[in-house]
């Protein structure tokens, strides 16, 4: 057992221990269980958009995000709910971190990517997101280290308590992830808001939430969002809970990765490069305030019924206007 002035005074028998853990144990089958049941809803979507067509590098690192988490949260599971020894089971609390940092990295690669693209491939924007990435990688790789924990025999499983030290280190990580996502946000925001003003001075009337549900806003506002609850479990729960949120917001990360991903190869092959608007249309206004129910997760579709709804207009369109020019002709023939 550590130190009291480092863990505090933490009884590990306890019943306030047990509940805590049982509790971490809730959060981390619902973050996995919610990672592998959007994959199992969007693999007639993988295989038809990505597997089915000419692989690209999008494609590629669509796959590298996908199955790392997939795989990894197997080995972590199995791990995670078997008893080990204090020692093997630190080791464990290490290779699940460090699993938590590669799937975070992957992420942040595809957000910058993302943005790079949106902004026409500008070098200055790419130089700033990965001076912002080097320093958000350092401070991740210094919280892993001389890490604080005690690990405890309360029930089955791996389940290792974190000291206020360790906890604090562990939350300038995820916080300088928050960081980094919030530059995201405010840079994709920026840039769909411009592209809604650019549109009306051209007197096209595109909502601004359509182009939002394009350029990935509100993926990246959610992701951070998460990070930030997980954030406060550090400075606000025990030492079995600090952290206890880090799975689901790297379960959600993976989540609206893989969607926003899949979401770009559905209207183009280029996927993450692509920065074609004809996944934006003036019928979506209609389609979103007639309807009360949004999914954001899943808006392809809501592209798709826009889509449907462009066509059936323009085909409505044409129709009336083979009726005008017909009934102008017959009329002049009278005449």
């Amino acid at each position: 057992m550590l130190p009291p002035n480092s863990m505090g005074i933490v009884d590990y028998g306890s019943p306030s221990t047990a509940r805590d853990i049982r509790i971490h144990d809730y959060l981390y089958v619902f973050a996995i269980s919610l990672l592998y049941y959007d994959h199992a809803i969007t693999s007639n979507q993988e295989i038809e958009y990505l597997w089915r067509r000419p692989k690209n590098r999008s494609s590629y690192w669509f796959f590298v995000n996908r199955y790392l988490a997939f795989f990894g949260n197997i080995a972590v599971s199995i791990l995670g709910f078997t008893t080990l020894s204090s020692q093997v089971c630190k080791r464990y609390s290490m290779f699940r971190q460090a699993l938590l940092f590669a799937n975070q990295v992957v992420v942040c690669i595809l957000l910058t990517w993302r943005i790079y693209a949106l902004y026409g491939r500008s070098m200055r924007i790419l130089a700033c997101m990965i001076g912002s990435g080097a320093i958000m990688v350092t401070i991740s790789l210094w919280a892993l280290f001389a890490q604080k924990t005690a690990t405890s025999e309360n029930g089955s499983g791996c389940h290792v308590g974190v000291s206020n030290g360790t906890a604090i280190r562990l939350a300038s990580a995820w916080e300088a992830l928050f960081a980094y996502d919030s530059i995201i946000f405010t840079l994709t925001f920026l840039k769909t808001w411009r592209a809604q003003r650019d549109h009306a001075i051209t007197g096209i009337n595109i909502p601004l939430l359509s182009l939002i549900l394009r350029d990935g806003a509100i993926y990246f506002a959610v992701m951070a969002l998460c990070n930030l609850a997980n954030i406060l479990t550090f400075y606000l729960a025990g030492p079995f809970l600090r952290g206890s949120l880090s799975t689901f917001a790297s379960s959600i990360s993976v989540t609206m990765m893989s969607r926003l991903v899949l979401n770009l190869h559905r209207t183009a092959d280029v996927g993450l490069d692509s920065v074609d608007p004809t996944s934006t249309y003036d019928s979506f206004a209609a389609s979103y305030y007639l309807d009360d129910t949004l999914d954001i997760v899943s808006s392809t579709s809501v592209i798709y019924d826009a889509e449907t709804s462009v066509r059936r207009s323009q085909s409505r369109r044409r129709r009336a206007h083979i009726n005008d020019t017909t009934q102008s002709v017959l009329g002049g023939g009278r005449n």
